[in-house]
């Protein structure tokens, strides 16, 4: 699918926030609709001109998906990166199931209740996924509290596959031969059921 169809519909699950102001959306360029999510969520959203071009696809996430998917790339301290030991989405859901909601908020700067609230009642709207080609981690860019509840849901034995908007970035040329190599192995044996370039 084309880049601009993503940033428009990422900008739309952005405008459904109560406190963001509304802006027309359709009549955005692709220029134009990624200046006004990077200007929204600069973090999130980095990496579409970072590892640009990327090739974007709509797929869906099982279960199993979910299992290795890290939350929003940053640095180790901050927010989500806080609330999980190792950066995934399943250990984030953990340390909410093991903790209380109002310590955990206060300890990572998390809305760990609009987790637990995703929990009852999810919103719609899709994941947006990041990752590079080769071996390199899926990262939730877009989503990160309905993706810990879709986790928590787990836990439960309740799940419903869940659409996702696929970035799959080049891969930067500082980046060691390995990671290369491994999404070659992993592109001839079939090593995932989500596209990795």
């Amino acid at each position: 699918m084309s880049q601009v169809e993503v940033l428009r519909e990422w900008l739309r699950v952005e405008r459904s926030h109560p406190e963001v102001d509304w802006f027309p959306i359709e009549s955005l360029s692709e220029r134009e609709a990624l200046d006004e999510l990077l200007d929204r969520k600069p973090g999130a959203a980095a990496f579409v001109w970072r590892d640009a071009p990327v090739r974007w696809y709509e797929t869906t996430l099982h279960r199993a998906d979910f299992e290795g998917l890290q939350l929003v790339e940053g640095p180790p301290s901050l927010r989500w990166r806080a609330l999980s030991p190792d950066g995934t989405v399943c250990a984030a859901a953990d340390r909410i199931a093991r903790g209380d909601p109002d310590e955990l908020a206060a300890e990572t700067d998390v809305d760990v209740r609009t987790v637990l609230e995703f929990v009852e009642e999810m919103p719609e709207g899709p994941l947006v996924v990041s990752t590079r080609e080769g071996c390199v981690p899926r990262y939730v860019a877009d989503g990160n509290h309905r993706a810990v509840a879709l986790s928590l849901r787990m836990r439960s034995g309740e799940f419903s596959p869940q659409c996702a908007y696929l970035g799959v970035g080049r891969n930067r040329v500082a980046k060691p031969l390995s990671e290369r190599v491994c999404g070659a192995v992993r592109g001839v044996f079939g090593g995932g059921s989500l596209p990795n370039g």
